[in-house]
């Protein structure tokens, strides 16, 4: 059995996919897969991805590589992210998150920015 997913790939990334700095694509794939199976299939390092959705919820950030083991399933869309992408700070307070992220910011800490007053 096969699931399809709509695929985007951002940035430097997206050549690896065939475009230049965006791939946008619905890709066929085995059910079961997942995001570990596209970054095979696209030779893709997960070291060099930043931020990953998963039907806009967040699974991944850069350095944390909690999204790996993400079953993918019919009908998802997918965004993969090159380093170089940030999404504002007031996006992150609430931002849905995958329950491997969580898990992984509690091991590693929370996203967070410093602030110094002067």
């Amino acid at each position: 059995m096969s699931i399809t997913i709509d695929l985007a790939i951002y940035g430097s990334l997206a050549k690896l996919a065939g475009g230049k700095h965006l791939t946008k694509m619905d890709l066929e794939l085995e059910s079961g897969s997942r995001i570990e199976d596209l970054f095979a299939r696209f030779n893709i390092c997960p070291e060099d991805t930043s931020f990953i959705f998963i039907n806009a919820v967040l699974c991944d950030v850069p350095g944390l590589n909690a999204s790996k083991k993400e079953v993918l399933h019919d009908g998802d869309h997918v965004g993969i992210f090159s380093h170089g992408y940030m999404w504002p700070y007031q996006y992150r307070d609430g931002m849905p998150m995958s329950n491997s992220l969580k898990q992984a910011m509690r091991e590693h800490g929370a996203l967070h920015h410093t602030y110094t007053n002067k």
